[in-house]
């Protein structure tokens, strides 16, 4: 028998807007991403210490004697758990799911353990399969008790359990795709289908989580290197069709009625310590930017209510602690009948909250909250921590995309308004790309800076002289990248708003933290007026002040080359005739060029030899950009073209 429980007290007032996905080019429009920039950063790590994510086949583990085996995937990392799991493709995080039972999730969706997709070229409406979360061998076929050694029988009454989320936040799963479980064990000549759901989505205030309880009550599974295997099947070309998975359980003595969990725990990651920002210039800082209350949310998933004391510490840079409030205790009530914790004892730091001293140079703070309840079924979930870093920038998101916005109409502008606390020099403008459907790096905008008109963009004050190209982190860089102002720009204290005039019909996609809502700071303009985002979430891009090299991106100069092989193209200005040079291509390899206008038309495309060269004579006078492709390098170079 399989038991799935749906409690609709699981409601999450989170604002968001039903919107159809019609490309109408005149609007605003929300795009799914097609990579996921925090695997692809965190797999360039995992090679470099793969000795970390190995886990051996042979390796059988043993049901722990009380806790069972259980994995609520709190863990502030993007890989699961080695003890447990086999294999990387699964995506852990606290970023996509909606309200989970305990903080952090397992993510399956259409991209592979290095956050690419799995097929680049798969069709949008089909559905392949996807990610697998593995679980190692496990012992069913004896266990310790009272010193002897005794066989699991079906009388042990051994039930499996997890919750499961289709979308959350990310893009719903539709019905030809599915999340499936499966068994197997030795003697069986393949796995074994368990149980399966088709995609679904979920309401705009949904955030409904569905337990599954399964009995294993057939004795081909209990031996040793019993295993069990979620997987799902989806789109395969890009950050598509999202399920997320909690709390999975295997233990011994249970019953379909073992639905309650004697676990408090944290839901979201504690906030930023600012008011608005989640990150700022330290020269802008002062303690008016700090929170006057500092809330976490707190679950108790028990039916009754569990005594607690709450701890909220703060450090600075170093290690050591700067502010402390101990003492704050009383009963959680169960979240199935009053939700979550709104005691003030837990949710708020002292009536004087701590303000940071007068800083001198870049920074950083972290908070850490603390539940201490007993008995209390998983300690990693009870305590939260929070970075606060002051660099040179401003942020609104927390560094990670959910989705993109963007616009496919010719000289569209999008714009994100901040405030500076003080006049300061505007060096350059982060802007987190993503590539959907096209490459757009093929195509061009300009920077732009505007002044405040009564809360909407006014006046342009900064136009960049020449067009950019999008870059991607498609080769592992960070998914940030540097656009300098040149000649840097200095902006009055007051409202400022950064954003670029695309030179392309096509999507420039930018990225989206759907987390943190700032949609009233969002803006666009098609066709002379500006309207706000219909949409919530934090635009991804950052006004950097001060010296840029202090944050790492990537330096997008009118030339790009930034490794070991440089690439350029002589001569600049040219008539006819345009050749390629690199310091480390071999003469009879052949590289990939793309010749792209100022308005991110692609004018030629083609293969050559090194020693060969580009034929540009039927070209018009004018500016144009070269796109080189020399295996995992690509590099864009401005050139002149004249008669």
């Amino acid at each position: 028998m399989i038991l799935i429980l749906t409690n609709k007290k699981y409601i999450f007032s989170f604002l968001s807007i039903v919107i159809s996905i019609s490309l109408f080019s005149q609007e605003l429009i929300e795009n799914e991403l097609t990579t996921n920039a925090m695997l692809v950063n965190s797999w360039k790590q995992l090679k470099m210490h793969q000795d970390t994510r190995t886990s051996s086949l042979y390796d059988t583990i043993n049901l722990d004697t009380i806790r069972g085996i259980l994995d609520d995937f709190s863990y502030d990392r993007v890989y699961p758990d080695t003890s447990i799991w086999l294999d990387n493709q699964v995506y852990i995080n606290r970023s996509y799911p909606k309200a989970p039972v305990t903080i952090g999730v397992a993510t399956f969706d259409g991209l592979n353990a290095n956050g690419y997709p799995y097929n680049f070229f798969a069709s949008s409406t089909s559905s392949s399969s996807a990610d697998s979360l593995t679980s190692k061998p496990i012992n069913l076929f004896d266990y310790i008790n009272d010193g002897n050694t005794v066989n699991y029988q079906i009388s042990d009454s051994l039930y499996f359990s997890f919750y499961y989320q289709p979308e959350g936040r990310g893009n719903y799963p539709e019905t030809n795709d599915s999340l499936v479980l499966e068994f197997t064990a030795p003697g069986l000549s393949s796995w074994q289908p368990i149980w399966a759901t088709s995609g679904t989505n979920l309401a705009d205030e949904d955030s409904s989580w569905k337990l599954v309880m399964i009995p294993i009550k057939n004795v081909q599974y209990l031996k040793k290197g019993f295993q069990f295997r979620f997987r799902n099947y989806a789109t395969v070309s890009g950050n598509l069709d999202h399920w997320h998975i909690d709390y999975v359980y295997l233990n011994k003595y249970r019953t379909n009625a073992d639905t309650i969990f004697e676990d408090v725990a944290f839901v979201y990651n504690t906030p930023s310590l600012l008011n608005t920002y989640s990150v700022m210039p330290w020269k802008h800082y002062d303690a008016s930017f700090m929170k006057t209350d500092y809330s976490t949310t707190i679950r108790n998933n028990f039916n009754i209510q569990k005594y607690a004391s709450f701890v909220y510490n703060i450090y600075d840079a170093i290690g050591t602690q700067v502010h402390n409030y101990n003492g704050g205790s009383g009963n959680i009530f169960p979240f199935i009948s009053n939700g979550y914790c709104n005691d003030p004892a837990f949710i708020l730091p002292p009536t004087t909250p701590y303000s940071i001293p007068t800083l001198t140079d870049t920074t950083n703070y972290t908070t850490e909250c603390i539940i201490y309840t007993s008995p209390d079924k998983q300690r990693q979930n009870d305590t939260v921590r929070h970075k606060q870093e002051f660099l040179n920038y401003y942020s609104y998101d927390d560094g990670t995309a959910e989705t993109a916005f963007g616009l496919s109409t010719l000289n569209a502008q999008i714009a994100e308004k901040y405030t500076s606390a003080i006049g300061d020099t505007l060096r350059c403008i982060d802007i987190y790309f993503n590539p959907v459907m096209t490459d757009a790096s093929l195509y061009a905008f300009s920077l732009n800076v505007w002044n405040d008109a009564g809360g909407i963009p006014g006046t342009a004050i900064y136009t960049s002289d020449t067009v950019l190209i999008p870059m991607y982190a498609q080769t592992g860089y960070d998914h940030f990248t540097h656009y300098y102002l040149d000649p840097p720009l200095y902006v009055p204290a007051g409202s400022f708003y950064v954003g670029f005039t695309q030179k392309t019909n096509q999507f420039l996609n930018v990225g989206v933290d759907r987390n943190i809502n700032t949609q009233d700071k969002i803006f666009y303009n098609v066709s002379g007026p500006w309207n706000s985002s219909p949409f919530p979430g934090s635009l991804m891009i950052h006004p950097v002040f001060g010296i840029a090299d202090y944050y790492a991106g990537i330096d997008n100069r009118p030339v790009i080359a930034k490794r070991a092989n440089t690439i350029t193209v002589y001569p600049n200005p040219a008539s006819d005739k345009l050749y390629i040079n690199s310091t480390a291509v071999n003469i009879a390899e052949k590289v990939t060029y793309s010749i792209i206008d100022i308005y991110g038309r692609m004018i030629l495309e083609n293969k050559i030899n090194m020693p060969e060269y580009i034929d540009i004579s039927s070209l018009s006078e004018g500016v144009y950009f070269i796109r080189i492709v020399d295996g995992h390098q690509v590099s864009t170079i401005k050139f002149i073209k004249v008669d």
